[in-house]
Parts: structure tokens; sequence; C-alpha cells
């Protein structure tokens, strides 16, 4: 397999350190003044590490001659432009320039969501591309449009803490989730994952019928993962458990004629 275009491993490089530098810049604060009980900002600090460990395997990944050649190339510059746009995002928020953030966050989930929406053409191969490729753009667009409906409602104090409002973003992203991981060909756990760590989230600071709603949905996602991972697990270990005995019965067969 020949290897990947040296500018856009350049690119993918680059953008990894902008993302990772700008998640950090983006919480730099929340770690000065972290308060001592767990919250819910927690959960989403805990997906963002595991995001940024997934984009630096995958920036490591694409440099070895296995990456998939095909994949990188239809992702191409696309992360770069992700990367700028998210840091771009995230000093916007921090200079309380909230609309034009808010222009930016919609600029980020539709090119992350037109990534996503390529790699349905581009199924990972083996487990290495479906955590170093695929899983990070899923954890990725699931994040983004959980925080796109989430601060579409936050300018107005009404809506910011209405109950409705909750309980409506609630059931539309666990609406997504679960038609990708039920309904999709793609059977995308991870997404369903992520929107459920999400759910957990919001669990542990709503109240009332939205945190109900939350604690429901995540239920459901949670059983969507086990009926979209379980029989591929069993099928699996089914065939190891095959081969072994057919290797067993092999070794044994001459000793019983």
């Amino acid at each position: 397999m020949t290897n990947l275009d040296i500018k856009l491993k350049a690119a993918n490089t680059i953008a990894t350190i902008v993302l990772v530098g700008s998640h950090g810049f983006s919480f730099q604060d929340w770690f000065l003044r972290h308060p001592t009980e767990f919250g819910g900002r927690d959960f989403i600090l805990i997906l963002s590490v595991i995001l940024e460990f997934l984009l630096i395997g995958m920036t490591v990944y694409q440099w070895l001659p296995s990456a998939p050649k095909d994949t990188f190339e239809a992702i191409g510059y696309w992360y770069l432009i992700i990367a700028l746009v998210n840091s771009g995002q995230a000093l916007l928020w921090y200079f309380h320039l909230n609309i034009l953030a808010f222009i930016g966050l919609l600029w980020l989930v539709a090119a992350i969501f037109f990534v996503y929406h390529r790699l349905r053409d581009f199924p990972p191969r083996n487990a290495v591309d479906a955590i170093f490729v695929n899983a990070p753009f899923s954890i990725y667009a699931a994040f983004t449009l959980f925080a796109v409906l989430f601060q579409a409602f936050w300018f107005s104090k009404i809506t910011r803490t209405h109950p409705v409002v909750h309980t409506v973003i609630i059931i539309v992203i666990g609406f997504v989730a679960l038609h990708l991981v039920d309904y999709s060909h793609r059977k995308d756990w991870v997404y369903a994952a992520t929107t459920s760590w999400i759910m957990l989230a919001a669990a542990v600071f709503l109240a009332g019928v939205p945190h109900v709603t939350a604690l429901v949905v995540c239920g459901i996602l949670i059983s969507a993962i086990a009926r979209a991972t379980i029989p591929d697990m069993l099928e699996r270990i089914n065939r190891r458990f095959s081969r072994m005995t057919d290797r067993f019965s092999g070794e044994r067969a001459p000793l019983l004629q």
C-alpha cells in the first residue's frame, strides 16, 4: 500500500496539534477553578481527553504503511479546516463574542458531519481503523451536535434553563444516535455510546422531567448498543473457538488411527 502524500500527513499533524492546544486553552480556566465535587462538566472533560487521545493515535497511524490511504484521502484537508474552525471558535468564546462563536460552531458541525458522512463509504478494515480513524469523528460528531443544540438556546435566560427545551434537546440527539446505531447500515455504536455519556452528564445537573428523560434515553441507547455489538462479538468468539477445536482435532486425529 502506497503512503499518503506528505502534505496531507503534515496537514493532519498540524490539525491535531491545533486541536489539542485549543482544547487545553478552552479548559484552562476550568482546571484552575475546579470544584471539589464531580459535576456534569467533568463528563465532557473526560470525553474531550478520549477524543484527543484518539486523534493523536490517528495522527501517528497515518504515518504507518498500513494506514488506509483511500480513507485519509477522503478526509483530505477537512480535518485541518475543522481544527482551525474549532480553535477560532474557542477564541471567540473566550473573548465573549458569543454570536460569532455560535456561527463558528455551526460551521464546525457542518464540516464534521461532512467528514462523518464521507466515512460511510470507507468502512474500517480492522479494529485499528475503527479505533483511530472512524471512532474520533463519531465522537466529534455526537458532541458537536449536542453543543450546537445546547448553545442555540443559551442566549436567552428563559430557554437556557427551561425544562421543555432540555427535554427536546435530549430527545433529538437521542433519536439521531438511535437511528445511527439501530437503523443505519453503519451500526455506529461509538456515536451512540458518546451520546449516552452526554446523557449521563445531563442527568447529573438536570432535575425533573429532563433528568428522567436523559436516563431513559441513555438506557435505550445502551440496549441498542448491545444489540449492535453483542451478536458480532459472539460470532467472533465462536469462530475463534471453532478454529481452536479444529486445530486440536487435527493434532489428535493421527493418534486415533
